[in-house]
């Protein structure tokens, strides 16, 4: 090896240690952050360290402004909340993953189709573009933030509706973190009906996981469950989407279906059916499960600080009508799948 080479070599390990080094204050502020919501928990009865994990987060971000050596850090909450669930997936055989059955992949669809469909019409009501109800209805329907990203390109929309669209979903994806354990309690109902309630009605995945643990460990498995088999069909219902826009005049730029199918379909849910899978076939002995799955707990824990250090009020400043338009939504959303799972499921 000459000394070029050598040098050149040295030069990117440091470049490369250098551009890590500036995701450790904002993860080390997410462990902070989370871990105080553990503490706070301690000392509140009968609660879980997700909701004050996410509390304070939202207190600072939306109380002091957060320095910007932070926000890189900040900013990966999703890659633990992605990897947190492939490490599940050692503890949950595909027996279990399977578990929500025909009935519960209907009602998917179901919540998907009425999501759409509701925010159509009220977009319409309160005066929208057609492009932000989509995005509006996307969003709450299939998976939150990725699928309004995701729509965006395929339908032409344009920066200021996504925007509208994703602050609309974050603020109410954070107030149902909360609202929703709270009715759940109040109405007594059972960890499989809050589990398929909340994976079913909440939008961005953190949101969903987030509360279902809030209420408990079962629950908090099976909305995440439900949850993916939402976000699994982002793909196809993002491709069907963006063929309706088409024959209305858009350029169509589907031209391969498969690529497009495989570009929006959520990658991290094949690592979680992989140790599912191994899970199913004895792969983990039982301390090598009970490790991931701690693992896989403080991975949530930064992700549920995430949440709260990303979530910002003053979105919503740039209008209410897409904020109603939401709001609708989500409501419609809500009580279809609690009415659906009551006569389907019985739970």
């Amino acid at each position: 090896m000459t000394v070029n080479e050598l040098t050149m070599r040295l030069s990117r390990s440091i470049n490369l240690g250098l551009g890590s080094a500036r995701y450790l204050p904002g993860i080390c502020l997410l462990f902070v952050v989370g871990y105080l919501g553990k503490i706070v928990a301690n000392y509140v009865p009968h609660t879980e360290y997700v909701l004050f994990a996410i509390a304070i987060g939202m207190l600072l971000r939306n109380t002091i402004k957060i320095p910007q050596i932070f926000v890189p850090g900040i900013n990966t909450y999703e890659f633990w909340l992605k990897t947190g669930i492939v490490l599940m997936g050692s503890r949950l055989a595909l027996q279990n993953v399977i578990s929500i059955g025909a009935t519960g992949l209907l009602l998917v669809v179901a919540v998907i189709f009425v999501a759409l469909l509701s925010a159509t019409y009220l977009g319409r009501l309160f005066g929208l573009s057609e492009r932000m109800a989509t995005l509006i209805g996307v969003g709450v329907g299939i998976c939150g933030v990725s699928a309004i990203i995701g729509t965006t390109g395929a339908i032409d929309a344009k920066e200021e509706d996504a925007s509208y669209a994703i602050a609309t979903i974050m603020v109410f994806g954070a107030i149902m973190v909360f609202l929703f354990p709270l009715l759940g309690h109040m109405w007594g109902l059972s960890d499989e009906f809050f589990g398929f309630w909340t994976g079913l009605s909440l939008d961005n995945t953190a949101a969903a996981v987030a509360t279902g643990f809030a209420y408990s460990e079962a629950a908090g498995n099976l909305a995440t469950v439900v949850k993916l088999s939402r976000n699994a069909l982002m793909g196809v219902v993002i491709l069907i989407i963006a063929l309706l826009y088409a024959r209305k005049g858009l350029r169509d730029r589907v031209e391969n279906k498969a690529a497009f199918l495989w570009s929006r379909f959520p990658k991290f849910l094949l690592g979680f059916l992989a140790f599912s899978l191994l899970a199913t076939l004895g792969f983990f002995d039982p301390g090598q499960v009970k490790a991931l799955d701690n693992l896989s707990k403080w991975f949530f824990l930064l992700t549920f600080a995430g949440v709260g250090l990303s979530t910002e009020f003053s979105r919503m400043k740039a209008g209410l009508k897409p904020f109603l338009v939401g709001l609708g939504v989500e409501t419609v959303a809500a009580a279809v799948s609690y009415v659906m799972i009551l006569l389907l499921l019985g739970v």
